[in-house]
């Protein structure tokens, strides 16, 4: 039987099990409490998540649950009208404490921009307003904000940035909290299988084990006498109290093992909760993924990155499919996080529920960005920004992690960099300088004149072996054109035109043939250059950013087993184009560092001064993020940022019977909590415009789930035609 106000309808297969309204937001504000004491801010918390459904004491809404109910069991369609519930509470919190306003408003909508959310409570009915609060006080809500919360308020607030930033990490307690409340009503099931049994302890213990195993049987060679130091000294760092790190170690240097090892350690050293590896290209999360659950097991590591967007447009009930496809989102409550920084990054900035949820459970955390110098300089101002009030406010750990660092210490015109002195290396600069010497593995040569693809063709057909790393898709589908022939069972393509379960299969296949010495050509963007581990004795690399050549170079004879070094060619295509924007502006400072005479590739100082001119030719806030931060203007603040400026949609690809059968049953039972995690290996994404002028192609098979019914090529992947596929900022980053 209905109780006389309820937050939620009952479950499909419990007709008569309403969620009472008093314990959805007693239970809410609870949770929200605890998740905000990890920073100081429970009390804060707590009130939001206790104001947060008040509307639903309004009769009318209460009248639409019996109409949901009703239609849900006689096979109906839901009510058409709703009756919007967050803005009471928000307008009680503009009355009493006005801090929690914004929160509560967009609790299912989005953060707000705050002019246009004062006019709407402005034209609110005064009177169904204090009715509402009549009812909310009959069950003993109190609506009277605690002295407390006021003055947790006030040891956070520093400056507008510093409570832009605190409104946030609020807002993903209510949220979060919210929607576990709401999963755990209408799928008990579902919600118990969130969290996990594991902690960082677990993970360093069995990490512990794993490696000390390794490099006891590992040979006595140059590369993996670097490897042991490498590990060594990590652990050493793990005991420094938290705060920015810079871990430099040239490639093939077990940077992927040794930085885990070092956040681990570091977490369990200082009681932080999780560890969250971020990196930019879905091909390196693909392998580290498969590192780290080959030492963990496969449930102990979280992959977060190319993930179906909730169709969030209906906001105000949770009986729809749309709000089952939210409940169904990450909220990252697992000790280990693998995921790209345009997740990461994204979400700090974003103001949608489904992308804010996980933000608290970045507190008390040890964040690697793994391959750092790929974040984008126009964006530099405001992510370091909240990097160092993450590091100063809420007990994280920052590890700047990469062969070729950027030059983010030090505050100049140019950029706002973490304070000069602040970041620690983890590899002493001498020590670190002695491991690039010790590891040169290859030889570069830079040709004068210009390669037209056929070229390229006639140098790397000759080869067993080879790697050929282009600039954009459509320059490196020419080229394999120019190789392909009916006998080319030795050639292989990678790059997001293929989906993650095809990456990986592709590389088993080029690793395999590289072990066992039969030819093996691989013609690529740069998702390979940067993390993935092959080991070519001849690499081709399209001249573009000095950082992207050298990590390419990282592919050729990585293992250092050679007698004589690898050969590492970089080529100025005579046809195709650079990547507009910064993509250039690097392409023009590596022009000019490539005209010295005895120009040192191993030596990491390079680096810094490349990064260094780079930025000055640049706008670090191009978008201009902080005015809009400032204003606590959220939806502006979420459109500007955009790592990959062109937004994009996944799409699914039937690429297996796994992922037939998961599309089968997602048509039959709809998104449920676990779905979106098993779909990632099938996704491909499409730029704004590939997936409009691609309608007839694919089919909306669950809110926010597009599958592609076009041709997909066994070996080149999606086909999207010619026209779309001239430059994708997706290789370049995601």
């Amino acid at each position: 039987m209905k109780p006389q106000f309820a937050a939620h309808t009952p479950p499909e297969n419990q007709p008569n099990q309403w969620h009472p309204l008093k314990a959805h937001l007693g239970k809410v504000a609870n949770r929200a409490r605890r998740f905000a004491d990890k920073f100081q801010a429970g009390e804060l918390g707590y009130f939001a998540g206790l104001w947060h459904d008040l509307g639903k004491y309004n009769p009318n809404f209460q009248k639409y649950l019996v109409q949901c109910e009703v239609a849900s069991r006689s096979g109906g369609a839901e009510p058409r009208d709703r009756v919007p519930h967050a803005i009471y509470g928000a307008k009680l919190a503009t009355e009493k404490f006005k801090p929690l306003a914004q929160l509560i408003y967009g609790h299912h909508g989005g953060l707000p921009q705050e002019t246009h959310m004062n006019n709407r409570i402005a034209e609110l009915d005064h009177a169904l307003h204090q009715e509402i609060l009549q009812h909310a006080a009959s069950e003993a809500i109190d609506l009277e904000i605690s002295p407390v919360a006021t003055q947790q308020l006030m040891g956070l607030f520093r400056d507008e940035y510093s409570y832009e930033l605190l409104l946030r990490l609020l807002f993903s307690c209510l949220v979060d909290s919210d929607f576990l409340d709401t999963e755990t009503h209408f799928d008990p099931e579902m919600a118990a299988k969130r969290g996990s049994q594991i902690g960082v302890t677990n993970l360093w213990e069995t990490l512990r084990t794993a490696q000390d195993e390794l490099l006891t049987k590992a040979d006595d060679t140059p590369v993996n006498r670097v490897r042991s130091q490498v590990y060594q000294t990590c652990l050493d760092a793990a005991q420094l109290a938290p705060g920015v790190f810079r871990l430099a170690v040239p490639t093939g240097g077990g940077k992927t093992r040794s930085g885990l090892a070092f956040a681990l350690a570091h977490a369990v050293e200082h009681e932080l909760d999780r560890v969250i590896v971020a990196v930019p290209y879905t091909s390196i999360i693909e392998q580290t993924v498969e590192v780290y659950r080959d030492i963990f097991g496969q449930e102990a590591v979280l992959e977060h990155h190319s993930t179906v967007k909730p169709d969030e447009g209906n906001q105000e009930d949770a009986r729809s499919r749309q709000a089952q496809a939210r409940l169904a989102t990450q909220n990252w409550d697992a000790p280990l996080i693998v995921t790209t920084t345009v997740q990461l990054f994204e979400s700090l900035f974003a103001n949608r529920t489904s992308r804010c949820r996980k933000l608290h459970n970045i507190v008390n955390s040890v964040i690697i960005l793994d391959e750092v110098q790929t974040l984008p300089a126009s964006l530099l101002k405001p992510i370091l920004g909240v990097l160092k009030e993450l590091c100063r406010q809420y007990r994280v750990t920052v590890v700047l992690c990469t062969a070729t660092q950027p030059a983010l210490e030090g505050e100049s015109r140019y950029l706002e960099g973490f304070t000069a002195g602040t970041v620690r290396d983890i590899i002493p600069k001498a020590m670190a300088t002695e491991h690039f010497t010790n590891l040169s593995r290859v030889h570069y040569t830079v040709p004068l004149e210009e390669w037209s693809w056929a070229t390229v063709a006639q140098h790397v057909q000759p080869h067993e072996q080879a790697l050929v790393i282009l600039n954009t898709r459509k320059d490196a589908l020419a080229v394999l054109d120019k190789l392909l022939n009916p006998d080319s069972d030795h050639i292989f393509h990678l790059s997001t035109l293929l989906c993650g379960q095809h990456r990986r299969e592709v590389l088993q296949q080029v690793r395999d043939r590289l072990a066992t010495h039969q030819p093996c050509l691989l013609v690529s963007t740069q998702v390979v250059e940067a993390g993935v581990d092959l080991d070519f004795p001849v690499v081709y690399r399209a001249i573009g950013p000095l950082d992207r050549i050298v990590q390419a170079a990282g592919r050729c004879n990585r293992e250092g087993r050679r007698v004589e070094k690898g050969q590492v060619t970089v080529f100025r295509p005579q046809e195709g184009k650079l990547p507009p924007g910064e993509y250039h502006k690097a392409f023009k400072e590596t022009s000019i560092l490539l005209q010295r005479e005895n120009l040192n590739w191993d030596d990491p100082s390079i680096f810094d001064e490349y990064f260094r001119k780079l930025y000055m030719g640049i706008d670090t806030d191009a978008q201009e993020i902080q005015k809009y931060r400032e204003v606590f203007d959220f939806p502006e603040v979420a459109t500007r940022f955009k790592l990959i400026p062109d937004d994009t949609t996944p799409v699914v690809i039937e690429y297996d019977d796994r992922a037939r059968s998961l599309v089968h049953r997602i048509r039959r039972d709809g998104l449920r909590a676990g779905d979106l995690k098993a779909l990632q290996p099938y996704l491909v994404n499409l730029r704004s415009r590939e997936f409009r002028e691609t309608e007839e192609l694919r089919e909306l098979i669950a809110p926010g789930v597009w599958l592609w019914q076009g041709n997909y090529h066994r070996t080149q992947g999606i086909e999207i035609g010619d026209a779309a596929i001239v430059r994708d900022p997706a290789d370049l980053i995601f």
